[in-house]
Parts: C-alpha cells; sequence; structure tokens
C-alpha cells in the first residue's frame, strides 16, 4: 500500500527519520490499514496496489547493536594463549 505522509510525523517502522509532508512511502497492507485507523488525518492513501509489493525487512533486536566488526579469532590450541621462550 502507498501512503503519503499529510504531516511531520515518526513512524520508526517506516523510516528512521521523521516523514516529511507529502512524503511517499510503501508499506504493507496490514501495516498501511494499521496506520490509516490510528492517524487518520496524518496519511492519505496513493495507491493500494503496492500493498503486495511491500515487505518488511527484519530488525535487529532493540538490545543488539548492529556492527560491521567480526569476532576475534579462536587460539589453535585454546589453552595455549601465549608463546614463552626459554633460555
Amino acid at each position: 500500500m502507498k501512503l503519503k505522509a499529510l504531516d511531520q510525523i515518526s513512524i520508526s517502522s517506516v523510516k528512521s527519520d521523521s516523514l516529511r509532508p507529502n512524503e511517499e512511502f510503501v508499506v504493507s497492507k496490514s501495516l498501511g490499514e494499521e496506520l490509516m485507523s490510528r492517524h487518520p488525518t496524518k496519511f492519505a492513501v496513493v495507491d493500494h496496489a503496492h500493498a503486495e509489493e511491500a515487505k518488511a525487512e527484519p530488525a535487529a533486536p532493540a538490545n543488539k547493536a548492529v556492527t560491521s566488526r567480526k569476532a576475534k579469532a579462536e587460539p589453535a590450541n585454546p589453552g595455549d594463549t601465549a608463546t614463552t621462550l626459554e633460555n
């Protein structure tokens, strides 16, 4: 479902930034109907045909940060954490 924001509003499941007036966006049919029922003066339906095209992307859990860092490599021998030299 394609909706248009009639006023500035923040809907985090749609966009991380605030939706600006006259900004159009695509959401699933169920989310579009929920937004229209909760905020009828904030949105206008532009097109019902886009309802099947919109798919929600899975979000990271609230307690997990999304990072691009890789985990540290495990040592080859778990008991060997350092190499020592003997004289």
